[in-house]
């Protein structure tokens, strides 16, 4: 079978089919998670707060995706849209769809890490907490994100560009039935509309070696690889330790209260933890994807055919990073579950009330005052 066709329905399967459901399924789940992370009003208000700007990055990125890889690959692919949309209009969605996509992808790599850094004060740094772990400095920080996702992200409105020209100012390259399916998937594309064809080219800018070199790879591998994945192995690394020693100190302790309370600061933090360890697992295809066409262009040939499959794979990834944090807070999330069934109707359900902290390997117990005065009285 021709490779041209074996890759068009493997992209229709992993892009329309797969990716799609998830975008759908994906953007539920991330309003869901607005809408719960605000009713749960036993976690930390900044933490709740955080984790909702999350979403909404994830939910931006979700919908994006659906521009960018499903419709690109009906597009491309199919003959499902009318040709007057596919033909004409969609070149113009592409050009600003690409930007788009890569500033929420941007902004969702920096709010992990806000997230990181704002968990980790609050566990292994208790004392700075009260400073910095403030709802002035959460929204700086996430106001700050988000401008430096625009602007780090905007050389991405000037790579493309359209054209549209008359029929007898374009010729047609001549090219084999294989050579033309593969030519639909690059970045540059003809299409032909009543007696008009509107290209969608790349700029001179993109193909200007220095800014692949600095824009493309330093910046890139610097601002959304280097200094995100340092931060958010130190801080995990620390909060893991912090989670151990609290857990010894409650095993050595006789106190009832200390090793049967329930913990909400400790299981918010275990969520973090998990919710980085698959954003870092979804992400990495997408990195090392990168770094191996970087060094194929300096060092040894590469397969299109490899980057064209290794690609969509990787897309499929960082839509599963997206849409599955839900999921992680469903499963691991106790206080998020009883929110949720009370949400959607199931009554009787009671959300939980902590009654213990966690700070930097130390249980502080908060008894409730009721419950202090029927000890008294039993006394």
């Amino acid at each position: 079978m021709a490779l041209g066709s074996t890759f068009g329905q493997y992209s229709i399967a992993i892009l329309v089919y797969v990716l799609g459901t998830l975008c759908v399924l994906g953007i539920a789940g991330n309003l869901l998670n607005i809408i719960v992370l605000g009713r749960d009003h036993t976690m930390h208000r900044t933490t709740g707060f955080l984790l909702q700007m999350l979403a909404v990055a994830d939910a931006v990125y979700l919908v994006v995706s659906i521009f960018v890889n499903t419709l690109k690959c009906v597009v491309d692919s199919t003959d499902w849209l009318p040709s007057v949309v596919s033909r004409y209009y969609w070149p113009y969605v592409e050009v600003y769809a690409w930007p788009m996509a890569g500033i929420a992808h941007t902004a969702t790599v920096w709010l992990v890490v806000v997230i990181t850094v704002h968990r980790y004060v609050a566990i292994c740094r208790p004392l700075h907490a009260a400073q910095y772990n403030t709802m002035s400095h959460v929204r700086k920080a996430v106001a700050a994100v988000w401008i430096f996702a625009v602007v780090y992200n905007l050389p991405l409105f000037f790579e493309r560009e359209v054209l549209v020209r008359n029929v007898t100012d374009i010729r047609m390259p001549n090219m084999t039935r294989t050579n033309e399916s593969l030519m639909r998937q690059s970045l540059s594309e003809i299409f032909v509309v009543v007696g008009q064809r509107v290209v969608v080219k790349k700029t001179a800018m993109t193909n200007n070696s220095v800014y692949f070199i600095v824009y493309k790879t330093c910046l890139f591998f610097v601002s959304r690889f280097l200094i995100p994945f340092a931060a958010l192995a130190f801080c995990n690394h620390r909060l893991i330790r912090a989670i151990r020693a609290s857990d010894e100190i409650r095993e050595h302790s006789s106190s009832s209260a200390a090793s049967g309370g329930g913990n909400n600061e400790k299981q918010d933090t275990w969520i973090l933890v998990v919710v980085v360890v698959v954003f870092v697992i979804c992400h990495l295809p997408d990195l090392i994807l990168r770094v191996v066409v970087t060094m194929a262009g300096l060092l040894f040939t590469l397969s299109v055919s490899i980057v064209l499959y290794s690609n969509v794979a990787a897309n499929m990834m960082l839509t599963v990073n997206s849409s599955i944090n839900f999921i992680i807070y469903c499963f691991m999330g106790r206080r998020f579950r009883a929110i949720l069934l009370k949400t959607i109707g199931c009554h009787g359900v009671q959300t939980p009330t902590p009654n213990v902290q966690f700070r930097h390997g130390q249980v502080l117990l908060n008894v409730d005052r009721n419950q202090s005065n029927e000890r008294r009285q039993t006394v």
